[in-house]
């Protein structure tokens, strides 16, 4: 079963990961994105948030909510929402190679979760400089 995947996050940061992970790896219709744009009251992103998760959450997989920032109002609002609906996993700390692992594995909602939270943090690296 295909997980849906939800980015969620402040300003254009959801869409420019969403559009980084289509170039790399073509459409994915398993993914939708929630904005939270800059005089925009948590209970209305809350309100859009819901929104979005109840139709991508049709397929009874549950749904991966992937957010900004620990503690922000997109990962807040994500957890009020997992409170009052369940079957939704939650990771912050989104960045397109955690997005890009969950979006070429299969398996079942906590294993996407876990595997988001590692290829989030293994795909923060120091590269070294290039010499001549």
């Amino acid at each position: 079963m295909t997980i849906p995947v939800l980015l969620a996050g402040h300003g254009a940061l959801p869409s420019g990961i969403a559009d980084a992970a289509e170039l790399v790896l073509g459409p994915q219709p398993r993914l939708a994105v929630c904005e939270l744009g800059p005089a925009e009251s948590p209970e209305s992103y809350r309100e859009r948030l819901a929104d979005l998760a109840g139709p991508v959450s049709g397929t009874g997989a549950g749904v991966l909510v992937l957010a900004d920032l620990p503690g922000g109002t997109p990962a807040n609002a994500a957890k009020l929402l997992a409170a009052r609906r369940g079957g939704i996993r939650i990771v912050t700390g989104l960045n397109l190679p955690m997005l890009l692992e969950v979006l070429v594995r299969g398996g079942d909602l906590d294993e996407l979760a876990g595997l988001a939270q590692s290829a989030g943090r293994d795909g923060v690296l120091t590269e070294p400089v290039l010499t001549r």
